[in-house]
This record gives structure tokens, sequence and C-alpha cells, in this order.
């Protein structure tokens, strides 16, 4: 061979190897890498947790909360979904975002102005829920990476105990019998629970 032809085959592969590259930045650039996945996990597996042992339920709680949003909202306080806690699900990539998730048994679902148990919006008891979301990563000039989910924080899923706790407190401080006697009647059923 002569040394002419093999120059643009060399030339040929010097670009294709810098074409190669260049796609993997730019790849790399828009979906979160691995590494990126475990701060936001973490950020996230801390709302599962606080979530469940009823944080949104009272004001310390839901402003520790709300500090893993970036658009938090207002809290809302119209029902509380009772659970078996449940927890986070794999963190995934989609469209240069982390989705995350979590997982969670229903049992029903408490309606706070009368604390009056019910089903799950007359589904069966017991079904298993997927809810999801997004992460983003904020700008830092710390240089830490910094995770929040996007907002605004959906209605509190607690866990049973949570659940109890939380009625007991609003039984003992109402002073109305129908909601007092609502009361009794969902702390027996969320015992069942347990």
């Amino acid at each position: 061979m002569s040394q002419g032809s093999v120059q643009p085959c060399a030339m040929k592969l010097l670009v294709t190897a810098l074409l190669a590259v260049g796609t993997v930045c730019i790849a790399q650039q828009q979906v979160p890498r691995a590494t990126e996945m475990t701060p936001a996990k973490e950020v996230f597996a801390r709302f599962c947790k606080l979530d469940a042992q009823g944080s949104q339920l009272n004001p310390d709680g839901w402003q520790e909360l709300a500090a893993l949003f970036v658009n938090p909202g207002r809290p809302q306080r119209k029902r509380i979904i009772v659970s078996d806690g449940g927890g986070p699900l794999r963190p995934s990539t989609e469209s240069g975002r982390i989705g995350v998730g979590r997982e969670y048994i229903q049992y029903g679902q408490i309606d706070l102005p009368q604390l009056r148990f019910s089903a799950a919006n007359g589904l069966p008891p017991n079904i298993k829920v997927r809810t999801g979301m997004y992460m983003v990563k904020l700008p830092s000039t710390s240089g830490a990476e910094e995770w929040r989910i996007e907002g605004p924080v959906p209605e509190p899923v607690v866990n049973v105990d949570a659940a109890i706790m939380f009625i007991m407190k609003q039984r003992d401080e109402t002073s109305d019998p129908a909601i007092e006697a609502n009361a009794n009647r969902t702390l027996a059923t969320l015992r069942r629970f347990r």
C-alpha cells in the first residue's frame, strides 16, 4: 500500500472516533448519569419516609417536606390516604429528567373535616397504587448537587400508625360529638390494618 492510501483511511477513523466521542458527550449532557441518580434517589426516599410518617399533617413537618420540592404549593387538608407506608421505586431517566415513583398498598382514605374512613374512591381495599414524579437538578454555587421534586406536594399518604396518632389527636381536640363518633369508628377500622 502506498502512503497516500493509508492517510485517508486514518483520517476517516479519526473523524469517526471524534463523532462518536461528541455523540457520547452530548448524550451524557442530556440524560442524567447513574451517579446523579443517587442524590436524587435519596431526596425522593426522604420524601416517601416523611410523608408515610405523617409529616404533612403538622406545620413543622410540612415545612420540612415542602423543602424537598421546587414548587410545593399549599398543604392539602381535605383527606389523607392510609397505606402500608410503601416505598420508592427504582428511578429512571426520562426525557433528560429523573423519573421517580412510589408504590404502596392503599387501605382507604380519611375525610379530614369529618374524620371519616372510607374505601378509596369506591375501589376495593388493599389495592396496590403506583405514583410517579420527576426530579430536577437545581443550579448550585457550592458544587454539591441539589435535587428537588417537581411540585406540588401530593396528598398525604400516611402509614396506619401515623393515621391513628393523627385521628386520636383530632378526636381529643374536638367538641363535636358527631366528629368524635366518626373518629372512634375510624380508629377501630385503622387498628384492623395493624
